[in-house]
């Protein structure tokens, strides 16, 4: 994994993507009324295309198939990698923030400015120690490379400085603040 990619919602170049999405991606886009919606989309997309030609697989299809109900908003996954090719996906404060890797990969993303009534919240759903933003990114970044999201309560999630762990499997965790964001990449050990 070489890091994340940033895209902005109003980055000029997200609109290049459309003759690559998947055919759910294109039904999905075309059921999006509002141009914000379709700026955050079309964003989301890049910056998963971008995050996969920076691990060398320039040329594949992003396809979120849900597994329950068909439509287009599943876990990101590549069609027409080399090998296998792990794909994750945030969106925050205005930007879509991707990662690409060849094992298992989640990240998250938090605007910094967060109020203090949802720092409380993040508290009271995850307590723990240091940074609830850090803590919060981390827990939801493994839950999206173990698959299962918020299936999975977030307190099973054991944070460390630098990994993390769930139901005996173990995660790298990169965390950074950019962009006005606290983002965090966990990657399966």
């Amino acid at each position: 994994m070489r890091g994340f990619v940033v895209v902005r919602y109003d980055d000029s170049g997200a609109e290049g993507v459309i003759p690559h999405l998947s055919p759910g991606d294109s039904v999905r886009l075309a059921g999006l009324a509002g141009t914000a919606d379709r700026a955050r989309f079309l964003s989301g997309r890049t910056a998963l295309l971008r995050a996969a030609a920076a691990e060398g697989e320039p040329a594949i299809t992003v396809d979120a198939t849900c597994p329950d109900c068909g439509a287009a908003h599943g876990r990101p996954r590549a069609l027409g990698a080399s090998g296998p090719l792990f794909l994750a996906l945030a969106h925050a404060d205005g930007a879509a923030y991707a990662t690409a890797a060849r094992v298992a990969v989640g990240i998250d993303a938090e605007p910094l400015d967060t109020p203090p009534g949802r720092r409380a919240a993040i508290d009271d759903l995850a307590p723990g120690h240091g940074d609830a933003l850090r803590r919060w990114t981390a827990i939801e970044a493994v839950l999206k490379a173990d698959g299962r999201g918020l299936r999975v309560s977030p307190d099973a999630v054991r944070v460390g400085r630098w990994r993390a762990a769930l139901d005996g499997r173990s995660y790298r965790l990169r965390s950074a603040q950019t962009d006005g964001c606290r983002v965090t990449v966990a990657l399966s050990a």
